[in-house]
């Protein structure tokens, strides 16, 4: 019985000074995250776990990134590549600097900001380095969509930003994530729908306060990802995360109403073309030329044609308001004609994912580099 009572008393008082440990380590989180990994940049962006702090939230076109950025260590989906932004927070070669005045800017999403390239290897930064004498600006980020792209562009010619064109990448996936996940507010800021389903305020509130604990967090989810990663297998077919797969769907989708979508595909339709109407509109007051490219998901290439919707719709809108409507449907469609679905996959794309390797992203570039 002793016995029992000496462990008893031993839980309580481990219990208690871990409980004290927590509550002291959150309350100097607190105070003193924010400096404390600040002063530890220098050594954290060495690691592979800097990913979470170099994406931040943006309280006006919702996330960006954190400025002068190098990061060496980036975890690809085949490789580990190097990753930097310049003093604007915008995805650059290293160690760039710019001003505020750009002649051309690219916006777009994960495809602009170059997912698993190093910058060189990006359409972006091949397109750069063939036209040096350019200001290139990369404003693209993961999971952009149209009402990110009117936000952000409206929040830098508000802060003395200027631009002589700007040219827009509209991706697949963009229609789902105005729709379904994005809300541009009548204040020209971005907000997610459904705030108060998600929690979302709570969990901003927590990563915004103890952000220490926030990277403590994504520290052992990236630990655990990392441990279940297995090795790439060449497979017959590849294997779409779900929610990608749902995204690519409204182009080939037979009815009007999709069960994973908040609106019917024609009235999703209409909020990107009024979303974007306000932008063309923006700056055509600012006097910035516009021009939209398109291109293909593999999911298109497989089951789609090469006049997609969203194809046609783009090209339908830039008439009368863009400079130029790049259409890159027909050289990835001409290329399966020729060989097969998966041959082209293969070439351009990475396995068991939607972006465009080193190859795709060459042949976008040289398309580019010819039209401008």
């Amino acid at each position: 019985m002793s016995y029992l009572k000496t462990c008893l008393l031993f839980l309580k008082k481990t219990f208690v000074i871990v409980s004290i440990t927590f509550v002291l380590s959150l309350v100097v989180d607190f105070f003193f995250g924010k400096l404390i990994l600040k002063n530890l940049d220098d050594f954290l962006v060495k690691t592979e776990f800097y990913g979470r702090l170099m994406r931040i939230d943006h309280p006006v076109f919702h996330h960006s990134f954190k400025a002068n950025v190098n990061y060496k260590n980036h975890r690809g989906f085949e490789k580990i590549h190097t990753f930097c932004t310049d003093n604007h927070g915008f995805r650059s070669e290293c160690g760039q600097q710019n001003e505020k005045e750009f002649d051309i800017g690219f916006m777009g999403d994960s495809f602009v900001e170059g997912t698993s390239e190093d910058f060189e290897d990006t359409f972006v930064g091949i397109f750069s380095k063939a036209n040096k004498n350019l200001k290139i600006a990369n404003l693209g980020i993961t999971s952009y969509a149209p009402s990110i792209y009117y936000s952000k562009i409206k929040y830098l010619l508000n802060n003395g930003f200027k631009f002589k064109q700007i040219i827009f990448f509209i991706d697949v996936s963009d229609l789902y994530d105005d729709s379904v996940f994005y809300q541009l507010n009548n204040d020209g800021t971005v907000s997610e729908r459904n705030e108060k389903e998600k929690g979302l305020k709570r969990r901003k509130f927590l990563r915004t306060n103890f952000p220490l604990t926030n990277y403590y967090m994504f520290v052992i989810k990236k630990s655990n990802q990392i441990k279940k990663t297995v090795p790439v297998v060449i497979k017959d077919a590849p294997n779409f995360n779900k929610k990608a797969a749902i995204k690519a769907e409204w182009t080939y989708y037979k009815q009007d109403n999709h069960p994973e979508y908040n609106l019917s595909i024609l009235d999703s339709q209409k909020l990107l073309i009024d979303t974007m109407n306000k932008t063309y509109e923006l700056l055509e007051k600012n006097n910035i030329k516009m021009s939209i490219a398109v291109y293909p998901w593999p999911q298109q290439l497989e089951n789609d044609f090469v006049n997609s919707k969203h194809a046609t719709m783009w090209k339908e809108f830039c008439i009368k308001r863009c400079v130029k409507f790049i259409n890159f449907f027909p050289f990835f469609f001409a290329e399966k004609n020729k060989s097969s679905f998966l041959e082209v996959y293969r070439k351009y794309y990475y396995w068991d994912d939607i972006h465009f390797n080193a190859e795709g992203n060459k042949i976008i570039a040289e398309r580019l580099i010819k039209e401008f």
